[in-house]
């Protein structure tokens, strides 16, 4: 049986297609659209240009996904991008009426257990934090033996921090500051957080996946490596700060997508290792849409 996932992300909008029979999931296609919905609030409310981009991207996935899938077999999830808005209830019903795909909006803590769901699946990890960095929110998994102990959602992410505090592509140092402030206050709210050190982070989603490719330009690692050191995003934090013309170069030609997200995206990540002590993280190609189609999807067709 094959479906389709649709990803209404803060910062991005994805496809996803699987071929899953005999318990074995492939994906088989996958589409990507740079919406930053983010950048479409104002005062908590996502303005009518927002929305409509939304719609016109999903009804452009649905006929993408209709080469693979039966219409029925597709299935929209929204994040932070409608999660966090005062209009979430209004946005929600245009997106169906537009689209006839009614969006399920994920609560913080569901995103975070679907994240890690999907990455426990694909990845060998037993202990550690996972961590995604979204446009909207982030979202933090402590994991022993591969089961659930603690998890949070925290609402920042790497585009409504840039949104909230950055004029241009490059933050100034006052708002480095500013960011680094928000930040950390944000973080002061994981309560389970620097009770211990944890060495492993397992990083998922865009973000993550961004930080990996452009430590492959910087570092010279091979192209099969998933992992990062902690003193390689302490680098390229570095580098970005003192405003190299080289490394912005490198940012363009690895990520493009990230020009205006990865100085705040790496903040994210830097506090993140601060506060529980990591020093390797291990990137998964995998995460929040597997998640939702093994939970959300195929669990309920087997029980039915």
């Amino acid at each position: 049986m094959d479906y389709a996932v649709i990803d209404l992300g803060s910062n991005s909008i994805r496809l996803s297609v699987y071929n899953c029979e005999n318990d074995q999931i492939h994906k088989t296609f996958s589409e990507k659209d740079v919406a930053g919905l983010a950048g479409y609030v104002a005062k908590g409310v996502l303005h009518g240009d927002g929305i409509q981009k939304a719609c016109e991207v999903i009804n452009h996935f649905k006929d993408s996904a209709s080469r693979f899938v039966e219409p029925a077999n597709v299935r929209l999830f929204a994040t932070a991008s409608l999660r966090n808005i005062k209009n979430r209830d209004e946005a929600a019903k245009t997106i169906a009426e537009q689209t006839l795909l009614t969006p399920d909006i994920l609560e913080g803590d569901e995103e975070a257990a679907l994240g890690f769901a999907g990455v426990a699946r694909f990845m060998d990890c037993d202990n550690g934090i996972m961590i995604d960095i979204g446009g909207g929110s982030t979202e933090f998994v402590h994991f022993r033996d591969k089961q659930v102990v603690n998890l949070i959602s925290l609402p920042i992410g790497c585009l409504n921090v840039s949104v909230k505090c950055v004029k241009k592509i490059v933050p100034s140092e006052n708002e480095r500051k500013q960011i680094k402030a928000l930040i950390k206050e944000r973080f002061d709210g994981i309560d389970w957080a620097g009770t211990e050190k944890y060495p492993l982070l397992v990083g998922s989603g865009g973000t993550m996946r961004a930080v990996l490719k452009l430590s492959r330009a910087l570092f010279d690692l091979p192209a099969q490596e998933n992992g990062v050191q902690a003193s390689h995003v302490q680098t390229i934090d570095k580098l970005l700060r003192n405003n190299k013309d080289h490394i912005y170069s490198t940012v363009y030609k690895a990520i493009p997508d990230r020009m205006l997200t990865i100085s705040t995206g790496l903040a994210i990540l830097r506090q993140a290792i601060k506060t529980f002590g990591s020093e390797t993280i291990k990137i998964s190609q995998y995460g929040i849409r597997e998640g939702y189609l093994l939970d959300r999807v195929l669990k309920p067709d087997e029980e039915s």
